[in-house]
């Protein structure tokens, strides 16, 4: 609800909603809608509205990259530390499944992926190629995969668009196996991003 009345959205709130909801929670989606429009819609009327437009978080329940144990900062008791001190880690111990910076491993969304620092910090092996024939990734850009295939990471089946495009690539369902058919749904998808744009702006 927004202001007690039912919110009617936008098409420029929808495709943000599209942009912002996959992998955040719902509070960081909350969050970030209603700073961006000005909106005071609550979680459950905001997760409701996406979830009608066909949005998922993609959250599983799982701990993820940079989430807070609810533990964290607290200390152990003293019956907790006497049954757990055996299978502790001790400072300086590596463990047997200890990656070396430069290994690489397939994610569970099945991108290849570089280990490029410890001590355990990945990153995706297609956008190292990409920025290695083009220079870093612009905020706001995105690569992906003309042919649909994750593990071909080859730079001439890389192409950056924007978050905007790739959202409306999305959406239209404008991707290919085909490399030159991806190419021209981008060019589709950009102009009627461009038209949405201008459309608004009358």
């Amino acid at each position: 609800m927004s202001n007690g009345k039912q919110h009617k959205y936008t098409q420029e709130e929808k495709d943000y909603l599209a942009e912002i909801v996959p992998g955040r929670s719902r509070d960081e989606i909350t969050e970030m809608f209603n700073a961006k429009f000005g909106t005071n819609i609550n979680i459950k009327a905001l997760s409701s509205a996406y979830k009608r437009f066909g949005l998922s978080t993609g959250r599983t329940g799982y701990f993820v990259k940079g989430q807070a144990a609810h533990n964290k900062g607290k200390k152990m008791s003293p019956a907790t530390y006497e049954r757990c001190k055996g299978t502790m880690f001790k400072k300086g111990n590596v463990p047997k499944n200890h990656k070396r910076v430069g290994s690489e491993r397939v994610s569970r969304d099945g991108y290849y992926e570089i280990k490029v620092a410890e001590p355990n910090k990945w990153r995706a092996k297609h956008l190292i190629e990409w920025e290695s024939h083009n220079g870093m990734i612009p905020k706001g850009k995105v690569i992906i995969f003309l042919d649909g295939d994750p593990t071909n990471y080859e730079i001439d089946n890389l192409a950056m668009i924007d978050r905007a495009t790739h959202v409306r690539l999305n959406q239209s369902n404008l991707r290919s196996t085909d490399k030159e058919l991806t190419k021209t749904g981008v060019a589709v998808a950009q102009l009627i991003t461009t038209m949405g744009k201008a459309k608004r702006r009358k």
